[in-house]
């Protein structure tokens, strides 16, 4: 039998990565970046940097990346760097999208990102967009640096970032972390354009939606004003396309002006909810038409009638959006890909624009997305997988897709009462604290093994991500327990707050997020329970949509088929709708039509 020479072998191993071509996305121009010996990455990829002695070159790109695009064009369409890749790397590409795990770990600051690894995965050498005269001496420089070190392989713990420790993990956090967190938003406001910091400026839905949820309680009118100031400005900025509707990804001016020019289905859907829940509380006109506007561009551009689902975002393309006439022009692509965490974001939007208008036509896509993902990207063993392409679902594993997709199951619970939904949240929920929470570092994985590797000094983004990440997987096993045994995840919950505490100094804005998970362990959530059935039923379902409650458990019973859990509730078994807060009980309402207004004059909510 013929011997298989090592030259052949690697010619193989690369031949059978780049045949999945499919994998890799470049630049719509034109390019000749597909001339680089483009691997996926994968355990394959990695053995034959370590039998070929070759350093690993990871470029991480996305669909919607101006920058990514120029250097395909450029950088990677230079004959000298082609040339050079092939001759001394593995080269890896990965889809930052469709691989948010490998993304995080190595992500160099932005997109593209540019990196030189060890076959083992450790980083030699990291940058973003490096122009083609750029390119060449760092590839040579960080080649010849791999070279000298490639046989020197680095212990691994097992899961980057999870030794090290936060400020005062001792004791359980409380009503003063909750003010503390109030108080960081305070001072990094930008009172005069709104949003948080100076410079460039970022949508930031979790940090708006902390704020709807403290002013509904409170009432603190230094709440509104960033609230108001806020999303006046960015409806107003240039980062609102003034044509089509819809956000840009961010502004690179401090009054919200100069965008980059991608829309993403993962922050419109975030500021959907944020207008349309501020259209309710604050009772302004223009926020709701900004909310319809936009989740008018999301379902007039994104949504995929058929299948039920959005697409995950739309180019960048700046001579095609500082038109204000784009008809004859082409528009820019639109990426096909079914994302199941901004899907699940889009759930939740849909619904608080049904509440904010009651239109069921909202309520309806929310359940045709959630219909598609049940199917199709959800098993009971593997969780919720992260994409659906060329009609398979992939990449099991990833926390925020079984977090964020959890949360949105709960949503249509307390929409539709219907129980389905309920029970997959809580099937996930039991995934969640079982799969991903790291009994001995206290605090949840961000992914359940996918990225292979674990290098021993990863991206700048991971620890970010994991810590997000984690703020919504304790907000989610807050809302699933009440429906449950209340102590099933009580000590998952008390260990990752506690090892989390003052974590949010390090994210502001963004760590107001755990501003929202730490509320509902400091404050007792509003309690509603409805008992009805048929039409009856619908129409207390479709009262309380028109209520923004922060905090609520919203149980749901029918009188023919739930009378001995009627029974254990204490109330009377009769139609009627309760709602309690701290051991206090509204009397029955049971009138759908004035129901509302009572609900808020019960709970004492502050005036529009």
């Amino acid at each position: 039998m013929k011997k298989i020479s090592a030259v052949t072998l690697s010619l193989l191993l690369i031949l059978s990565q780049v045949a999945t071509g499919a994998e890799f996305r470049f630049s719509p121009r034109t390019n000749r970046a597909h001339l680089i010996q483009w691997r996926v990455w994968s355990r394959e990829a990695l053995r034959e940097a370590q039998q070929a002695k070759r350093p690993v070159l990871l470029s991480l790109s996305a669909v919607w990346c101006h920058w990514c695009h120029v250097m395909d064009e450029t950088t990677y369409s230079d004959p000298g760097v082609i040339r050079f890749i092939n001759e001394n790397f593995v080269a890896v590409r990965v889809d930052a999208d469709r691989r948010p795990d490998i993304d995080a770990l190595y992500n160099q600051g932005g997109w593209p990102s540019t990196i030189v690894l060890t076959p083992e995965g450790e980083v030699i050498a990291g940058a973003t967009y490096l122009p083609p005269d750029e390119m060449l001496p760092w590839l040579m420089k960080n080649a010849k640096l791999e070279r000298q070190e490639i046989d020197k392989p680095k212990e691994h713990p097992e899961q980057s970032g999870m030794t090290e420790g936060t400020l005062n993990h001792d004791k359980f956090p409380g009503e003063a972390d909750l003010a503390e967190v109030s108080a960081m938003l305070l001072k990094a406001h930008d009172d005069h354009w709104g949003g948080f910091g100076e410079g460039q400026k970022f949508p930031n839905p979790e940090a708006i939606d902390f704020l709807l949820a403290e002013y509904r309680q409170s009432g603190k009118p230094e709440f509104r004003r960033i609230i108001s100031t806020t999303l006046d400005r960015m409806e107003h900025g240039a980062i609102n396309d003034p044509v089509e509707g819809g956000f840009f990804r961010y502004a690179t001016r401090t009054d919200w002006s100069e965008p980059h020019y991608e829309k993403m289905l993962t922050s419109n859907a975030g500021l959907i909810k944020n207008y349309a829940i501020a259209s309710m509380v604050l009772g302004e006109t223009s926020y709701r038409q900004t909310m319809l506007k936009t989740v008018g561009y999301v379902m007039a551009n994104l949504y995929e009638k058929k299948a039920g689902m959005f697409y995950g975002s739309q180019d960048a393309d700046e001579q095609y959006y500082r038109k204000k006439n784009r008809n004859g022009l082409k528009a820019p692509y639109i990426d096909t890909t079914f994302y199941s965490d901004s899907n699940a974001r889009m759930i939740t939007a849909l619904l608080a624009v049904y509440q904010s208008t009651g239109d069921a036509q909202y309520l309806t896509t929310a359940r045709n997305v959630a219909g598609f993902i049940l199917a199709r990207l959800y098993t009971t063993q593997e969780g919720v997988y992260h994409y659906w392409m060329d009609s398979r679902k992939q990449v099991a594993g990833l926390l925020p897709d079984n977090v964020l997709f959890g949360l949105a199951l709960i949503d249509l619970y307390q929409a539709t009462g219907e129980d389905k939904y309920l029970a997959t949240a809580e099937e996930i929920a039991r995934l969640v604290a079982g799969k991903f929470f790291d009994r001995t570092a206290g605090r949840f994985l961000l992914h359940a093994g996918t990225t292979i590797v674990v290098p021993s000094d990863a991206g700048m983004l991971q620890r970010a991500q994991t810590d997000m990440t984690n703020y919504l997987a304790v907000i989610f096993l807050n809302r699933v327990s009440p429906y449950r045994d209340r102590d099933a995840f009580s000590n998952v919950i008390r260990q990752a707050l506690t090892r989390l505490r003052n974590s949010y100094i390090r994210y502001t804005p963004s760590g107001a997020c755990y501003g929202a998970a730490l509320s509902w362990n400091v404050r007792e959530p509003v309690e509603v329970t409805i008992m009805a059935d048929g039409l009856r039923r619908k129409a207390y379902l479709a009262a309380m949509q028109k209520v923004y409650i922060p905090q609520v458990v919203v149980r749901i019973y029918s009188l023919k088929q739930d009378r001995a859990r009627i029974r254990k509730t204490g109330y009377p078994p009769g139609e009627a709708v309760y709602v309690c807060i701290k051991k206090r009980c509204s009397p029955p309402f049971t009138q759908p039509g004035t129901m509302s207004k009572a609900i808020e004059k019960f709970l004492a909510y502050p005036p529009r």
